[in-house]
């Protein structure tokens, strides 16, 4: 058996019962499937009572959000900030511990920091948060359990027997937040219902979800480029994106059209219509990397290589692509967070050159836009650890403070800080964060409580439609992860060593390093 069909064996285990879930995968005889708590069944999971749903009215948007997950959209700040927290979730003594993932520079500590002093003063407690990287949280996380001296709050990672680890050291909220017991926190009660699935194991809520938009990524480009060199982003098939590719690209000038192997991998995923991970077949699984469609798009990806579109050092993990992008270096940035636009526009506001579009992902031979992959709706989940009933309800108060709805006045200090130190305001009101407010302002708290997203640009009343727009073209050819609430014992302890060796000798492939399988 060859490396590449060893690891494509490899994603032939059995997905176990999770989530809200179902069992997977019946009859792969021979496959170790690890084990999980007997608590974490389908029956125990579907009959927990959600949170039930109670929209905050807020101010009313430019362009309204959808039943089906497109974001309400804003083209100015509200001026009229509603109040959402009428008293402090703390008594002034109080103070909450947390641990958190960061995608930021750590911001200077809260003896250092006017926000995070404010932030304390406005939740009447001592915020103690400690923010890890993205690279070091897993390992930040695994040691923090293994020490067994927790926080009052943090940000879990699935990991080898979850369900029993939230069973033993995480606290159970439905008495607290299940049905119309969530009323006593309505920014919480602001979050649909659906995406509290997401937070179900062992039939029981084990945690708050940190909810996004399903339209989870983006596929980013620079207009000016695609201007420049006389092409489009509305490509309308396979040869269309290959011919702008190739336009975009000029190795004399340091430009190639991408800047990570992982870019065009996922608009192929896209144009070829492979499974968005998952494939459901009666209640069979099967996983993207076996099918027809991810060899076609294998295929498709040594050709864009061989052509020089891709940046030499593509397949360099450490790829600083977010840099290369807003240099000009790269023009396709495809696949990155949709939140991005705003850190996109806001650090490129010095270069007039500087032009953000959005690239629409046709089929491969044409007739239409592709299938989107949608995301969870979800990014992590906040568990709190055990602790009497008053303090589990002082933190589930911080989250409901922390999870005050787009235009509040809360959700303005949370995002912003205070006028004239941390943000100025244009004459339109909209609010822009200074130097000393943009590294103040990076206190991660929104992982410990976070309200549903809005779009909104700050000074750029036109983004506004513009993403509008893009989510709406996405929702509608959504195709969502079928295996998305569901929990893998296996996936969680093995799945990333195995995911990283297929890898590899995919990218072996692509380079010309070892012979295509027949």
């Amino acid at each position: 058996m060859s490396a590449f069909e060893k690891a494509t064996m490899m994603r032939r285990r059995t997905l176990l019962t999770g989530a809200g879930g179902v069992a997977l995968l019946a009859g792969l005889s021979g496959c170790s499937s690890g084990s999980t708590s007997d608590q974490n069944s389908t029956t125990a999971n579907r009959a927990v009572t959600l949170p039930n749903y109670l929209p905050v009215e807020g101010a009313p948007p430019d362009f309204p959000g959808t039943p089906e997950g497109v974001e309400s959209a804003y083209e100015s700040f509200p001026q009229q900030r509603k109040t959402t927290v009428p008293d402090r979730p703390g008594s002034g003594k109080d103070s909450i511990t947390g641990l958190v993932i960061t995608y930021a520079a750590i911001p200077p500590s809260a003896d250092r920091n006017s926000y995070w002093q404010g932030l304390n003063e406005r939740l009447g407690l001592t915020l103690d948060l400690q923010m890890s990287s993205f690279a070091d949280y897993p390992q930040k996380f695994a040691t923090t359990i293994a020490g067994n001296e927790l926080p009052d709050m943090m940000l879990t990672q699935s990991i080898k027997n979850f369900p029993e680890l939230l069973e033993r050291q995480f606290a159970p909220l439905d008495e607290y937040l299940g049905g119309d017991a969530i009323k006593d926190y309505p920014n919480l009660a602001n979050i649909p219902t659906a995406t509290w699935r997401s937070v179900v194991y062992n039939g029981k809520l084990f945690g708050l979800p940190v909810p996004r938009g399903l339209v989870a990524n983006y596929h980013f480009v620079r207009a000016d480029l695609f201007e420049a060199a006389g092409v489009s982003a509305e490509p309308e098939s396979f040869d269309e994106l290959v011919e702008a590719g190739q336009a975009l690209t000029d190795p004399r000038r340091r430009r190639w059209a991408y800047g990570t192997i992982l870019q065009p991998r996922a608009l192929l995923a896209r144009m070829n219509e492979e499974p968005n991970v998952w494939r459901n077949d009666e209640g069979r699984f099967t996983h993207t990397y076996e099918t027809d469609e991810y060899k076609r798009s294998v295929s498709d990806l040594i050709q864009l290589w061989k052509s020089g579109v891709l940046h030499p050092d593509a397949f360099n993990p450490s790829q600083p692509f977010k840099q290369l992008f807003a240099a000009g270096i790269v023009a396709i940035n495809a696949n990155d967070g949709y939140q991005g636009w705003n850190a996109y526009q806001a650090d490129n506001r010095e270069n007039p050159s500087f032009k953000l579009g959005l690239l629409q992902v046709p089929k491969r031979d044409g007739g239409g836009i592709a299938p989107w992959a949608l995301g969870s709706g979800s990014f992590g989940m906040t568990s709190i650890t055990k602790a009497d009933p008053e303090r589990i309800k002082l933190c589930l108060r911080l989250a409901n403070y922390l999870a005050a709805p787009f235009g509040s006045e809360e959700y303005y200090y949370l995002l912003y800080g205070q006028e004239g130190v941390d943000h100025t305001l244009d004459g339109q009101g909209n609010p822009s964060l200074t130097k000393q407010g943009r590294d103040n302002t990076a206190v991660q708290s929104r992982y410990l409580g976070d309200a549903p997203k809005a779009i909104y640009t700050p000074g750029r009343p036109e983004d506004a439609k513009i993403q509008h727009d893009y989510q709406s073209m996405a929702i509608s050819a959504g195709v969502p992860n079928p295996a998305v609430g569901l929990f893998s014992n296996t996936a969680a302890g093995e799945n990333a060593n195995a995911d990283r060796n297929f890898l590899d000798n995919v990218n072996d492939l692509i380079q010309g390093r070892r012979p295509t399988p027949t």
